[in-house]
């Protein structure tokens, strides 16, 4: 059986993540800044360890005990904590990478996966925006990401680490609180579940709708590679503004309360539209769900948790 550490498990995409490992048949240690993990704790095949992955001895700490084939870092501190705590930011963000990807080399795993961000790219380039683009970010939290993905390219390149990356999105699904993007994506499908009104302030705000399933899908491509041909892809599935969204949310459900109010400015810190066909045409990315598909199952999680 494959052992692989998940970093981050207690969060969003981790909680996906998981049980889709599970299903796959890998043995999987999970870790996370808590003390209470939650539902995972109530999963007897997988094993919980506490670590402060902003610190170096508890990574190598967690590394040597656990001696993982395969990592996936989902682990980070997000945009709003790093613009107000630069160093912080680069310490959680950057030195968690260079430690895992240290006790990799040290303790023999073979696949190293991390959650990138299309953030990394910077803002007025031209779109879709490919790959190869020229990066210049705007902000930590994206500074964080790009040197991470140069981290591992050296890690790759020196030692031999098979290392991938993915640059997702907005990622939204069941369960999704934080960042954002789950203001004006999954908040506004919780809301036509639950059949409370809301009124939505950013209707020109754009960007790519990724469903969480969908992104759990690009995760365990990676890992399952043992080489690819660049570090990075770029994780797409379909280009819609706020409004657009809505539009086809009223059409699926056409007694939702959600309502346009007073227009905020368009503040994106990055572009809107990003090619993933690099990632279609050499690992074979395709998403499985259309947002319609999305939402209707969004929704429907959610009233069953009501119910």
């Amino acid at each position: 059986m494959m052992s692989v550490l998940v970093t981050g498990a207690c969060g969003f995409i981790g909680s996906y993540l998981i049980p889709a490992l599970l299903e796959r048949g890998y043995e999987v240690v999970a870790t996370d800044i808590t003390n209470e993990p939650g539902w995972i704790a109530d999963l007897e095949a997988v094993r919980y360890y506490r670590a402060d992955l902003g610190r170096d001895a508890d990574v190598y700490k967690l590394m040597g005990a656990v001696r993982p084939e395969k990592v996936i870092h989902l682990a980070s501190l997000l945009a709003a904590p790093c613009e107000n705590d630069p160093g912080l930011g680069y310490r959680v963000n950057f030195g968690s990478t260079l430690a895992l990807l240290d006790g990799c080399r040290t303790f023999g795993a073979n696949r190293f996966v991390m959650t990138s961000s299309i953030s990394g790219f910077g803002k007025n380039l031209p779109e879709p925006v490919f790959e190869d683009e020229i990066k210049n970010p705007l902000t930590i939290y994206g500074q964080t990401k790009l040197a991470c993905e140069h981290l591992m390219e050296w890690y790759q390149r020196v030692y031999s680490l098979s290392s991938g990356a993915v640059r997702f999105p907005w990622v939204f699904g069941p369960g999704r609180t934080t960042g954002i993007t789950a203001e004006y994506s999954s908040k506004l499908l919780d809301a036509i579940a639950s059949g409370e009104k809301l009124v939505i302030s950013t209707p020109e705000e754009k960007g790519d709708w990724l469903y969480i399933k969908d992104a759990v899908k690009a995760l365990l491509m990676l890992i399952e590679l043992k080489e690819q041909p660049r570090i990075a892809y770029n994780i797409m599935s379909g280009l819609y503004t706020v409004r657009e969204a809505m539009t086809i949310a009223r059409s699926l459900f056409p007694d939702a309360e959600i309502e346009i109010g007073e227009g905020t400015e368009v503040t994106s810190p990055y572009p809107t539209s990003f090619d993933d066909s690099k990632a279609r045409e050499e690992i074979g990315w395709k998403p499985d769900y259309s947002i319609e598909e999305a939402m209707k199952e969004h929704v429907e999680i959610i009233r069953k948790k009501i119910n």
